[in-house]
């Protein structure tokens, strides 16, 4: 593993580590990732093998790594994704983008690091047994459909991925998973649905959450599978099914097991559930409770804001989703404040199509034909999400960019309204 930077002043500083040594073992243990490396590092004792410039050298390190290390490391090579799911975003994307939005990976390791979701289809037995030795927990896992058939045909594969056996090698070594189930209508609906959350109910706690989200499809589904939007009717048919079957599960497991994405109450057009309902928020990255959260953050940070400030008029971009959530409930407090004007602009993302109204897949073009010509005020509040950690929209464009064009101050707020609002103070 090779090292890229060196922190003046960290351990990795102060035993001599530098640039380009290239890791081979702890402890005799060979390192292939950063997780092998925190792993063998935290001994009490630990023996380090490092290449550098064709020598081999040792350090040794009393009392362990366990901590701030300081060493950045070049990034592990992601096992890439063999399926091929009818519904799989990756595939609805444009053609012209930039190659990262291309690859689709498969990796346990990001699954553990960063929560991605994972089939599992390409995990073998050795790495089943090192996520058991090295307590690899949470995993992040897709069904979708346990029934063999129905599995196969949703993710495009041939043979039988065995899920249910590593599930099941998973809850005997106590690793705690986290399930989505992404609802196409007339496919893994109805009694396919049913069978799969009642089959991995019999592996709870071990099988802690199951998020059901809707599909997503763009306008790019070019020689694709026909498949079914989510509507209102089946919104709200879920929505009564999702309560019966969640107060069964609180009576028998004390926890309510299955979590719609947010998406399901605002096309039923159905009040969102405190927070309560979604316990400790464990799929609030999949767009479950999302909605809830930031509500009710907003609320507690309303109650830190000034109760004035100089005349200023803020533009809040976001879909057209959660547009008339923010109107109804953050726009009458923010008017509150005197001298303060704000105004929800909602963005028809037209680069995916009018499927697409999540304020995530917001592209730098649509916000710029949607704002232009218009009064933006003194600044433009983007949604926290639509930008990657380089700063890019999924069109490539910058926030530089959109702001030339627009000639107006575009931030993207960390913390929210209050961080914005606070520098307006009179």
């Amino acid at each position: 593993m090779k090292v890229l930077h060196i922190e003046k002043g960290s351990l990795a500083d102060e035993i001599g580590l530098q640039p380009n040594d290239e890791i081979i073992s702890i402890s005799n243990e060979p390192i292939r990732d950063v997780i092998d490396f925190q792993y063998w590092a935290a001994d009490d004792l630990v023996s380090m093998l490092v290449e550098r410039d064709g020598e081999k050298i040792i350090f040794e390190i009393e009392g362990g790594m366990d901590g701030w290390f300081g060493a950045e490391f070049e990034s592990f090579k992601y096992k890439s994704c063999g399926n091929h799911c009818i519904f799989c975003f990756v595939d609805q994307n444009p053609a012209g983008l930039r190659k990262p939005l291309y690859f689709k990976d498969e990796d346990f390791r990001l699954s553990f690091l960063y929560g991605n979701y994972v089939t599992l289809t390409n995990l073998s037995q050795k790495e089943l047994l090192r996520i058991a030795a090295q307590r690899l927990s949470p995993i992040y896992i897709s069904v979708h459909a346990v029934d063999t058939e129905l599995r196969k045909h949703l993710l495009g594969i041939r043979g039988n991925d065995r899920l249910l056996q590593k599930i099941t090698f998973l809850a005997e070594h106590e690793i705690e998973m986290h399930v989505q189930i992404v609802l196409c209508p007339g496919l893994n609906d109805g009694k396919y649905l049913q069978q799969t959350v009642d089959t991995l109910s019999e592996f709870y706690p071990y099988v802690k959450t199951i998020a059901i989200v809707p599909l997503g499809l763009t306008k790019h589904r070019r020689g694709l599978e026909e498949l079914r939007t989510v509507d209102k009717k089946f919104a709200l048919e879920l929505l009564q099914w999702e309560k019966n079957k969640s107060q069964i599960f609180m009576k028998k497991i004390k926890s309510h097991f299955i979590y719609l994405a947010d998406e399901f109450y605002i096309l039923a057009e159905k009040p969102l559930p405190d927070a309560e309902r979604y316990e400790d928020f464990s799929q609030i990255e999949n767009g479950v409770g999302m909605t809830r959260a930031f509500l009710d953050e907003f609320r507690q940070e309303f109650s830190e804001m000034p109760g004035a400030v100089s005349p200023a008029k803020i533009s809040v971009v976001t879909g057209t989703m959660i547009a008339p959530i923010l109107q109804k409930n953050i726009v009458p407090s923010l008017q509150k404040i005197e001298g303060l004007e704000t105004e929800i602009i909602p963005v028809k993302n037209k680069f995916y199509g009018g499927g697409v109204s999540v304020s995530g897949l917001l592209v730098g073009q649509d916000i710029v034909n949607e704002l232009s010509g218009r009064n933006l005020g003194e600044v433009v509040l983007l949604p926290p999400n639509c930008l990657n950690q380089d700063g890019l929209f999924l069109d490539d464009w910058t926030v530089e960019k959109v702001a030339n064009k627009l000639h107006a101050t575009i931030v993207q707020p960390k913390t929210g309204f209050l961080e914005i609002i606070s520098t307006l103070k009179n």
